[in-house]
């Protein structure tokens, strides 16, 4: 397996960035997994976490400080549990990004380093198809989605815009599945008030439409944006 671009991947603020480079001759696959044990579910705060396992030498990072007072020591932080006195978890220092666990117990899994999927950008999370890192279902499925997928730059604040088909076809047909969300936001005419909301929809197999007593219509929002501004 090889691949000409590197994957790429950093923190949400930019300070810390990672390259994954394949190289030419590698007899070895990089390893997509879940994990769901205690000790990742307290250092991830999720009750399911994702990795990218590659080997060490594959893997180089650089942190960039935006301030004369920023070293590397500040952006590129390291924490060890007393209860994993064997390993390490990397994250940013300025907007506590997870990054990396790395562990030497047992002793072969030093040579290894698990990046957090997430901590990927979103064009090289995409490309995790073409490194057939995928479950195959997650993948046929995925190649027959006509959802146009925008090139969104890394580290791009507009989130909204990327999209992960094969990961939507994993959890398509679960419960995850069930599970829609939405967002937004709105500024009153005089730009005094701005509402923003986010909606979190559930549709039981059995209902054909899913109902929220959360919503409001945009002229709803507009009587409220009047009502709001005559208080003041």
């Amino acid at each position: 397996m090889s691949r000409e671009r590197p994957l790429q991947g950093g923190c949400s603020c930019g300070r810390n960035r990672y390259i994954i480079q394949i190289p030419q001759d590698a007899t070895e696959r990089p390893q997509v997994f879940f994990d769901h044990s205690h000790s990742h579910r307290r250092s991830q705060a999720t009750p399911l976490s994702a990795w990218l396992r590659v080997p060490l030498s594959w893997y180089q990072s650089k942190t960039f400080a935006f301030f004369d007072d920023e070293t590397n020591a500040t952006i590129r932080r390291a924490y060890t549990s007393p209860r994993e006195q064997s390993s390490k978890r990397h994250f940013c220092g300025f907007c506590g990004t997870p990054l990396s666990y790395w562990s030497e117990s047992p002793p072969s899994e030093a040579d290894y380093i698990s990046l957090t999927l997430g901590s990927l950008s979103g064009e090289d999370l995409r490309d995790l198809e073409e490194l057939d890192l995928l479950p195959k279902e997650a993948v046929e499925d995925a190649e027959h989605d006509n959802e146009k997928i925008e090139n969104v730059p890394f580290a791009s604040s507009n989130d909204a815009k990327e999209g992960l088909p094969w990961f939507e076809n994993l959890v398509q047909g679960s419960k995850l599945g069930n599970m829609r969300r939405n967002w937004g936001s709105r500024q009153s005419g005089n730009s005094r008030f701005k509402v923003e909301w986010e909606i979190m929809e559930w549709t039981d197999e059995n209902d054909t439409e899913a109902t929220s007593s959360a919503k409001r219509k945009i002229g709803e929002v507009e009587e409220s944006d009047a009502h709001m501004e005559g208080a003041h």
